[in-house]
């Protein structure tokens, strides 16, 4: 779950909610619009708030040069911080700052598919990739994304684009068909809409999701609703 209000007590509340509902106890926080001491320190209590209940990451978004993620990095593994996603746009400077830190940097927006998978993996470049069926060309172009880091040694996260319920699902079982994922998944964007577009809403419990085992992606589609928020001239409907 990501909490990314910025506001340090509004995200602890978030974490403490989310942690009572067993809905999530993995953290992402969004960092990287601050002063470095503001976000180490914003990252740092979160932490302490919610201590072995649940585990905290970072996305810094590629908001930071290779000298303030060297300065910031080791702070944020004393913070408690076990994974630090893309804290700089270089596929380079990731690479030489994974060989300086113990926390584990994840490659996301410099990976965008096979070709840039590979180019990664051949300098072992991160020590986790981030594993978006959009980002990286479809479902067939992810899988092999996850082919070429598993045989690079390099590990494999579940990400996410916000997806809405079928595009999600797509992504769980494809996920799910890795012999290894072993940074878990961040597969909540079909809780983030107000209204459901399926007739069976998706597991989400014991911090997990359940992936649907019917026919096809084991969903299926409210039509009614689909057509309520169909509108004219973006797309052809049958009536």
């Amino acid at each position: 779950w990501t909490l990314a209000s910025g506001d340090t007590a509004r995200d602890i509340d978030e974490a403490h909610h989310m942690l009572d509902l067993r809905r999530h106890n993995v953290f992402k926080l969004k960092i990287g619009a601050k002063a470095l001491d503001v976000d180490i320190r914003h990252v740092a209590e979160i932490k302490k708030a919610i201590g072995d209940r649940g585990a905290v990451r970072v996305d810094v978004n590629m908001a930071w040069s290779e000298t303030q993620a060297a300065w910031a990095l080791p702070a944020l593994a004393d913070a408690g911080c076990e994974l630090v996603e893309q804290p700089v746009a270089s596929a380079a400077a990731l690479a030489r700052l994974m060989r300086r830190f113990p926390v584990a940097l994840m490659a996301d927006e410099i990976l965008q598919g096979p070709d840039s998978a590979f180019e990664i993996a051949k300098q072992h470049g991160a020590d986790v990739f981030a594993i978006k069926i959009e980002q990286n060309g479809g479902l067939f172009a992810a899988q092999r994304v996850a082919t070429i880091a598993d045989a690079a040694g390099i590990e494999l996260y579940g990400g996410t684009m916000l997806e809405g319920a079928f595009s999600t699902v797509a992504s769980a079982h494809l996920f799910a068909s890795f012999a290894n994922l072993q940074w878990g998944t961040e597969l909540f964007g079909p809780l983030l809409i107000t209204e459901e577009i399926l007739t069976a809403p998706l597991d989400y419990s014991d911090f997990a999701l359940t992936v649907p085992n019917g026919p096809g992606l084991g969903i299926e589609l409210d039509e009614a609703r689909i057509k309520r928020f169909t509108r004219d001239g973006l797309t052809k409907v049958t009536r």
